[in-house]
């Protein structure tokens, strides 16, 4: 799993399979690092990067090769 925060601080705990697109927020966005789309249709503004969720993504893939 891996965990998104929202701007209000909301926790979100999601399978990386279930992460269709991840979009960069413009420098405008404050609080906002990233737009998350799930393949079930879901959009989360979450309050880390892009690019941070990538990683934790690519981290929790790995991990789960691995078992």
């Amino acid at each position: 799993m891996i965990v998104l925060t929202s701007p209000n601080g909301t926790k979100h705990y999601l399978h990386p399979s279930t992460i269709a697109r991840i979009s960069h927020a413009g420098p405008n966005s404050s609080r906002i690092g990233a737009y998350v789309k799930t393949f079930d249709g879901a959009s989360i503004e979450a309050q880390e990067s892009a690019d941070s969720i990538a990683h934790d993504i690519e981290r929790a893939n790995r991990e789960y090769s691995c078992e």
